[in-house]
This record gives C-alpha cells, sequence and structure tokens, in this order.
C-alpha cells in the first residue's frame, strides 16, 4: 500500500510541476502577444528559463527573444520578467547562452543574483541589480574575469531548448 501511495504522490507531484511549466509558457506567450502585437510571423521565436533571482522561493523568466526583429550582429534582445510575468528589464545585444550567479553568495548585487554575458569580443559582462532593474547593454557593462562563468549552467542556450512561438 506504501508503494501505491509514493507512486500516487511522484505521480501528483510531476503533474503539478508540468501544469506549473505549462501555465508559465502560457502567461510568457500572453506577456509577449500583448507587449509586442505588430512582431513580424518570422521574429516571434523566444526560449526561456525560470529561475528564481533574488531567493524568494519565486520563479523569475529570462526569455530569449530570436529572429531579424530582434538579433543583430552584436547579438539578441532577452527580457527579464518578475514572477508575475511582468518586464522587470529589457536587454540588447546579448548572446546567448547566459549565466547567473548562485543565491545567497558573492554573485549577488542588492538580493539579485547577477547576471553574466559573454560579449562578442568575448569579455564577460557583469549584469548586477540596482534596487531596480538590471542594465540594458552587457557591451557597456562591467567586465569580470572569464573564469567566473566556469562549470555555471547555461541559461537560455539555445542548442537545448525548444523554440517556442508567441
Amino acid at each position: 500500500m506504501k508503494k501505491v501511495f509514493y507512486l500516487a504522490v511522484l505521480f501528483l507531484g510531476i503533474n503539478t510541476l508540468a501544469t506549473a511549466q505549462d501555465d508559465a509558457l502560457s502567461s510568457i506567450k500572453k506577456f509577449l502577444k500583448t507587449t509586442y502585437p505588430t512582431t513580424p510571423e518570422d521574429s516571434r521565436n523566444f526560449i526561456y528559463n525560470e529561475i528564481d533571482l533574488n531567493d524568494d522561493g519565486k520563479n523569475e523568466y529570462v526569455v530569449g527573444l530570436i529572429g531579424g526583429e530582434w538579433c543583430g550582429s552584436a547579438g539578441c534582445t532577452m527580457l527579464v520578467l518578475t514572477n508575475a510575468f511582468k518586464l522587470n528589464t529589457k536587454m540588447t545585444v546579448v548572446e546567448f547562452p547566459i549565466y547567473i550567479g548562485a543565491p545567497a553568495s558573492a554573485e549577488v548585487t542588492k538580493k539579485y543574483s547577477n547576471l553574466y554575458i559573454v560579449n562578442r569580443d568575448g569579455s564577460v559582462a557583469k549584469m548586477a541589480w540596482n534596487g531596480t532593474k538590471y542594465p540594458t547593454n552587457p557591451s557597456i557593462a562591467p567586465k569580470v574575469n572569464k573564469k567566473i562563468i566556469e562549470g555555471k549552467y547555461k541559461f537560455l542556450n539555445e542548442t537545448e531548448l525548444a523554440k517556442n512561438k508567441f
């Protein structure tokens, strides 16, 4: 009987996780359709990751916009959405993937994880929270030693994430 109970709990947990991910995807699509309604069809692709940037137990969302409307020779547009699916920061000239500092570590500024973005020239930009939002252009953000991204998980990794359409 215990096995059946544990299997039921496991199934419900997996089902709840899948439902939460579906809800997040649906909310992101709704935000993008509402915010960018005139985006051409060939530029409506995006990738995203959920991450708790401020260690409050609620996920925020990093969204990479893909297509001619969003990407140029210097990179693409990335959005940071709050856990309520509101725009916090819009960054341009972002190269994917990005890296995120560990919560509760030296890689946190004003209670938010730092974002690290590798620029086209190979330098690593530290995108530190200013108390309200992140900087908007990594090409002019402070540079840090490349070792900081070694071994870190790659967020917005185009080779591993499914492209979504809004």
